[in-house]
């Protein structure tokens, strides 16, 4: 599991619902400017500004696949590929995607692929039936199992108000959707390994889908789950801000580190270790509050 503050890479503008906000770095960040052209079976082909720089992701795997040249209109001189997304490198925000004619589309206006459209209900249905099961083997109690079904609820009833304008997500409603059953998922097994409907290094930061680098998406799940732990009652307040205030400082070593707003591979590798001596007193902490419950008689989940 990995942490939250506030960092960089895979996802970005979203329509209609900005369902969870997670803490992020604050960043300036400027806005990439989309420009439309012609309309191909119901998606709006676009050319992107030469302004900026672009990356192109697989946003199943977070995968960078290359560099996107706009004026060539292909990846480091190769060709583009259905389903991967262009990614905008100063703000990581999600830009457009790669239609089946490997046009570059607007991710608001493109419909969703079947493979993610299935992932995605398949994920909901696992859900709904995992939330019962650790119910009924005591992993969670009455009020978290209702509170994590209210929030599955919640991301359908989401979703069924975006199929409304036209019946069908737009594929960036349905990464936006994958977002949110991840997130829960997550909620549900804080230290389980699940497999992501997209890349977990998406994220919704500041209503946009952002691709965010590897050490600021484990400063994301991490600082989560500090307090999803804490809810639940097995971090106690004192515990939480001693392990917050050793993430701030992660954060404040991770900003030095930073040469325009890249990690060399040995800064990198150092903010991992520092990372997971952190991940390793969380769960001592945890261990230690199950321990104490259990000697009262609370059952431990």
């Amino acid at each position: 599991m990995n942490y939250q503050q506030s960092f960089i890479l895979l996802t970005s503008c979203l329509v209609l619902s900005c369902f969870c906000e997670s803490r992020a770095d604050t960043t300036e960040t400027t806005e990439t400017t989309v420009h439309r052209s012609t309309t191909i079976s119901g998606s709006t082909a676009i050319t992107l500004p030469t302004t900026s720089e672009y990356l192109v992701v697989d946003p199943i795997s977070g995968l960078p696949k290359g560099r996107y040249d706009p004026v060539a209109g292909r990846i480091d001189g190769g060709t583009l590929q259905t389903g991967l997304v262009i990614v905008d490198k100063p703000t990581g925000n999600l830009v457009a995607t790669v239609d089946a004619s490997g046009r570059i589309v607007d991710v608001s206006v493109a419909p969703v692929s079947d493979v993610l459209m299935v992932s995605i209900d398949t994920r909901r249905r696992d859900l709904d039936q995992q939330i019962a099961e650790s119910l009924n083997r005591g992993r969670i109690s009455v009020a978290q199992a209702s509170a994590l079904r209210a929030e599955l609820d919640r991301i359908t009833s989401d979703e069924a108000v975006l199929r409304q304008s036209g019946g069908t997500l737009t594929y960036r409603q349905a990464l936006v959707v994958g977002y949110n059953l991840n997130t829960l998922s997550q909620r549900l097994s804080p230290t389980a390994v699940f497999t992501p409907i997209i890349s977990p290094q998406l994220i919704i930061r500041d209503k946009q889908l952002t691709l965010v680098d590897a050490i600021t998406y484990r400063k994301l799940q991490l600082l989560r789950r500090i307090d999803d732990e804490y809810q639940a009652g097995r971090l106690s307040a004192e515990y939480v801000s001693r392990l917050k205030a050793q993430l701030d400082k992660i954060s404040a070593l991770e900003t030095r580190s930073r040469k325009r707003g890249e990690l060399s591979a040995s800064k990198s590798r150092a903010l991992s270790i520092k990372l997971d001596q952190l991940e390793a007193s969380l769960n001592n902490d945890v261990a230690i509050i199950n321990e104490k419950r259990s000697k009262i008689g609370i059952r431990v989940n």
